[in-house]
């Protein structure tokens, strides 16, 4: 019998996340200076014998002469066989990025948009905002040879800004969508490039008062800005 190799690296892998929610493992790759992440999901794991690092990693479905249940994965690296038992098993490749969480990590999300608890309680008609795509724009993306997300879905990308002031309350919420990452991650340095400039621009010693204001009140405030790839069904 053949065995059917899923996945094969060279890179430590470490566990990354794990979510009673459907009852979920991540293992990733994530090493300082590389090139890319790789993210390996398991879905509905009903029992799991893993380490917390891995210094390479293979994927495979158990050989027929070994002693493991037959929906386990083994979890194969140097002389170590450990498994995970669950009903299905993924894993992607994609660009390392500064910007929050990848797409296999959204996955695990069951509600990317949410804002955190207080908010919820404080505003409890919340709902995301932010401007609208422009459908021929849309179409186009749908229709295009872009790599693919799961069968049948194609990934756009919402920029989730959480402010958090000095006085008040926090706020987290969806600012915009693009097409494509690279636009998203544009605007988000754009952005960062403006308020230093406004910070700067408060600090000269001939300041408006209102650009001093400014500046302050931006000095004053945390602002955390991340990218959400969300899954839309073509």
């Amino acid at each position: 019998m053949t065995v059917m190799e899923l996945f094969r690296t060279d890179r430590r892998v470490r566990i990354w996340l794990q979510t009673v929610t459907h009852g979920q493992l991540l293992l990733s790759v994530v090493e300082t200076g590389a090139p890319t992440r790789v993210d390996l999901l398991f879905k509905v794991v009903e029992r799991q014998c893993v380490r917390s690092e891995y210094d390479g990693l293979v994927v495979r479905r158990p050989h027929e002469n070994e002693d493991f249940p037959p929906d386990a994965f083994v979890l194969e690296s140097g002389d170590i066989r450990d498994y995970v038992c669950a009903a299905g098993f993924v894993w992607q490749e994609d660009e390392q990025t500064d910007f929050g969480p990848a797409a296999m990590v959204a996955k695990m999300m069951p509600l990317p948009f949410d804002p955190p608890f207080p908010v919820r309680a404080a505003f409890p008609d919340w709902a995301p905002t932010g401007p609208a795509i422009p459908l021929g724009d849309l179409i186009d993306a749908l229709s295009s040879d872009t790599p693919e997300p799961p069968a049948g879905f194609r990934h756009l990308h919402a920029v989730v800004v959480r402010i958090t002031p000095s006085v008040g309350r926090e706020i987290t919420a969806p600012v915009a969508v693009y097409l494509t990452r690279g636009e998203a991650e544009a605007a988000i340095r754009a952005e960062v490039t403006a308020k230093a400039e406004v910070m700067a621009r408060g600090a000269e010693h001939d300041a408006r008062i209102q650009d001093r204001l400014i500046a302050q009140t931006l000095s004053d405030t945390s602002i955390e800005r991340w990218i959400v790839p969300v899954p839309v069904r073509l």
